[in-house]
């Protein structure tokens, strides 16, 4: 299949997180994009239980021209995130972590992340 990206929501309220993490699977059921749960502890210091539901895995593989879909579609579930919220998307020992700050420096290194793997 490729590989996974890995996005977790980095908030200091787990319900926060939770909901955040439920938009973002629906946005990607809507392009039928393959997700999967991913066990990710809540970041040091949160409110809440330390498994936070703040994660999902996506699938960067599959047809040919999902990777500009899948960009599109995280560029504006981060841009709807609240400024005290970051996300951090991993990809084997590649990572990268952006807020909702959508400018154009961050577009192109989410673009380039995800690219750099859409070939693996």
């Amino acid at each position: 299949m490729g590989d996974w990206v890995d996005v977790v929501l980095l908030d200091d309220d787990p319900e926060l997180a939770d909901r955040g993490i439920r938009q973002l699977r629906r946005g990607l059921a809507e392009h039928e994009i393959d997700t999967r749960a991913v066990g990710e502890t809540a970041p040091d210091g949160s409110k809440g239980d330390a498994t936070a539901f703040n994660a999902v895995a996506i699938a960067l593989g599959g047809a040919g021209g999902m990777v500009p879909v899948l960009i599109t579609i995280l560029r504006d579930w981060i841009g709807r995130r609240a400024p005290k919220q970051r996300v951090k998307l991993t990809i084997g020992a590649d990572s990268i972590e952006l807020d909702s700050a959508a400018t154009d420096e961050q577009q192109r290194l989410l673009e380039a992340f995800l690219r750099k793997h859409e070939a693996s």
